[in-house]
């Protein structure tokens, strides 16, 4: 597991793989912490 962090709102989210879309709307947004 990883953990990822949306560039845009600063989300984090723990997923094995990079997740698409965050709920702020941004796209590939996700980088790896």
């Amino acid at each position: 597991m990883a953990t990822w962090k949306c560039s845009s709102c600063g989300y984090e989210k723990e997923s094995r793989c990079k997740p698409r879309k965050c709920d702020c709307g941004a796209k590939d947004s996700f980088q790896k912490k």
